[in-house]
């Protein structure tokens, strides 16, 4: 009989019946701890690669499974979420897409509004950039939230309650963060594009939430299409209110502590 190297209980399959520990254990090499860095990371065992080609094309079926108890064969959605984002947000940062971006931002309002800042206004802002990318990956999670809330809106009439929402919209704004990415890599090329990159993110993912929509409530192509726009339009509004109205109140303490 062999014994569980970690707690010495008799073993009787492949894991220990009291710890949990793998019967068979591996020695230690360069290949086993690279191995071991990227199961860490995304846990392969559990469904990693798998949840990302299955949301891929059957956004819906996933989140379905996934909420009925079928859990097992798919990566959890907050993990899948934290993952694919912070990946994608150090790609977006260290090939300089990010910078690109707000630069192209920032010349495009000023064109609009027939400004020229001056140095001091260029240096503020440039501040205001570096500031915010520290939180770049936390600011990609404040939609969810509120996307949730208005699909909880949309869809009050069927059988699944909010937090049932924040896992399907997890799972969604992950994989669509790993789409979005070649598109973004793009602007590297085409700066000038810039300028359409929030239209066209709104419209994939509401074509992109529609597919779900459409396996996950078995409804028409055009209701859910427009209720996928709808969760991401709204949403986006519903967080730039919070965000004002927190903001307020924080002023509002701050004059009032030290006036």
């Amino acid at each position: 009989m062999e014994f569980c190297k970690n707690c010495d209980a008799a073993l009787d399959g492949p894991y220990c019946s009291q710890c949990g520990q793998k019967a068979l254990t591996e020695r230690i090499t360069l290949g086993y701890i690279i191995r071991s860095f990227i199961e860490a990371l995304t846990n392969v065992e559990q469904g990693f690669w798998h949840t990302m080609r299955a949301l891929l094309t059957k956004p819906g079926i996933v989140a379905r499974e996934y909420l009925e108890g079928k859990r097992k064969p798919y990566f959890h959605p907050v993990r899948y979420l934290l993952i694919l984002i912070t990946a994608v947000t150090v790609i977006t940062l260290v090939s300089g897409v990010y910078d690109l971006q707000q630069s192209e931002i920032l010349h495009l309002q000023n064109d609009a509004l027939g400004l020229q800042p001056d140095e001091k206004t260029v240096a503020n802002q440039q501040k205001v950039q570096e500031e915010i990318k520290k939180y770049l990956n936390l600011v990609a999670l404040l939609t969810l939230p509120f996307i949730s809330l208005v699909a909880f809106w949309l869809f009050r009439k069927r059988a699944y309650n909010y937090a049932e929402h924040l896992v399907m919209v997890a799972f969604w704004s992950a994989e669509l963060a790993v789409i979005g990415l070649p598109v973004q890599l793009l602007f590297l090329f085409f700066p000038g594009a810039i300028m359409y990159a929030f239209p066209a993110s709104i419209l994939v993912s509401a074509g992109y939430y529609g597919v779900g929509y459409r396996q996950l409530f078995k409804i028409g192509y055009g209701q859910a299409f427009v209720k996928g726009l709808l969760a991401n339009v709204l949403g986006f509004i519903l967080m730039f209110i919070a965000i004002m109205v927190v903001t307020a109140i924080g002023v509002a303490i701050f004059v009032a502590i030290f006036k």
